[in-house]
């Protein structure tokens, strides 16, 4: 018989941890295409009935797909379009996957970057990209250590689109823009999501001050002297700001030289961020998956220097001190065991992106969200 360690339902008394011996009895097959026969079994708790499928990533579908050889092929430039046609399977399947995969990416991610014990500086920046339209241009503002280049977080704001703009552009960006409201400080409000996640996972501490690494933004500079991570410093727990001009060649020499190699990365290998392009995020919670699934294979799978001897294959997250076995460990997990809401806990920015709770534009609500994403 499987053994498992607790029950699926989050209801249930033994949902965070199950006694030892037998908390199930078996209760039949159930038999599927995709699958074969699936086996079913009660909880001597709560009565209800679960399955071995219940536990997989693969809850609810009807047909496989190679989780890694899609996150690999997802994270090297490919479309959704490409992908579905390497793969066999339509469009909304493979959007479907990616959308599984992200959950199980954002469970892994909170999970091992507090575990990143390298003191090192900490580069913010925003990634310019458009949501739907270039007339509704995007922030996704990453925070990323300034050595093992290990991404830590990545939040979203839309704005109004900017800069001059022909006499029909004018006129469309008036149609487009009737009856929407438009979030205020939504550049200072992604940087404040940046610090809350700083002071509660990478606190300053006598042997290693934070420095926060930006360009000359006065949005960030605002946002960080009014946060409590720089406002209730110490003489034992310092924080500084260090500003560099954008107008900086773009060199290793460049302080902000981490996040520079992050934004020229993700233009490169996510193809809704190429230029000129026709492939772009229509959708900005899917845009979100998509990139919380490339932040864990950059930090988690990808080699940290592709020219490096070949005998060095370590990986951004274990340069920034996270266990090798863990990281393996978890990579693993991630692509077969289902990860319940319930039995996790996410900070707010990767709760957003699990949630999809963000807005596109020109819609009124969030994305449909399946229910079992809540158990």
């Amino acid at each position: 018989m499987e053994s498992f360690t607790f029950c699926p339902h989050p209801d249930c008394a033994w949902h965070q941890s199950a006694p030892e011996g037998a908390w199930y009895t078996p209760k039949g097959y159930h038999s599927t295409q995709a699958f074969g026969p699936v086996r079913r079994f009660k909880c001597l708790a709560c009565e209800r009935t679960f399955s071995t499928q219940t536990y997989s990533i693969d809850f609810y579908t009807k047909k496989k797909v190679d989780y890694s050889q899609l996150l690999i092929r997802h994270s090297s430039s490919e479309s959704c379009r490409s992908l579905s046609r390497g793969f066999g399977v339509s469009c909304g399947t493979i959007a479907n996957r990616i959308e599984r995969m992200s959950r199980q990416a954002a469970a892994l991610h909170a999970r091992l970057r507090p575990l990143a014990s390298l003191p090192e500086n900490v580069c913010v920046d925003g990634f310019v990209s458009f949501d739907r339209s270039q007339f509704f241009p995007n922030e996704i503002t990453f925070s990323i250590t300034s050595g093992s280049r290990l991404v830590l977080d990545l939040t979203h704001a839309t704005h109004r689109r900017s800069g001059s703009m022909r006499e029909a552009q004018k006129e469309r960006s008036r149609e487009l823009y009737e009856g929407l409201s438009f979030e205020r400080d939504s550049t200072a409000r992604s940087f404040r999501e940046i610090l809350d996640s700083l002071r509660s996972e990478r606190p300053p501490s006598p042997e290693a001050p934070l420095v926060i690494v930006t360009d000359e933004k006065r949005e960030y500079a605002r946002a960080l002297h009014a946060h409590p991570l720089f406002s209730g410093q110490d003489e034992l727990h310092r924080v500084a700001q260090l500003t560099v001009n954008s107008h900086l060649p773009r060199t290793f020499a460049n302080p902000l030289f981490a996040s520079n190699y992050l934004d020229r990365e993700i233009r490169k290998d996510q193809a809704n961020h190429h230029r000129e392009s026709t492939c772009f995020s229509r959708n900005v919670s899917n845009a979100m998956a998509r990139l919380i699934c490339y932040v864990v294979q950059h930090n988690y799978r990808k080699k940290y220097l592709i020219k490096s001897s070949v005998r060095d294959t370590r990986v951004h997250g274990e340069v920034a001190g996270i266990e090798p076995d863990l990281i393996r460990s978890g990579v693993e997990a991630m692509f077969v065991e289902r990860s319940f809401l319930s039995r996790i806990r996410l900070p707010p920015t990767l709760l957003r992106i699990w949630m999809k709770s963000f807005i596109t534009p020109g819609k009124s609500r969030p994305e449909y969200l399946p229910q079992f994403a809540l158990a």
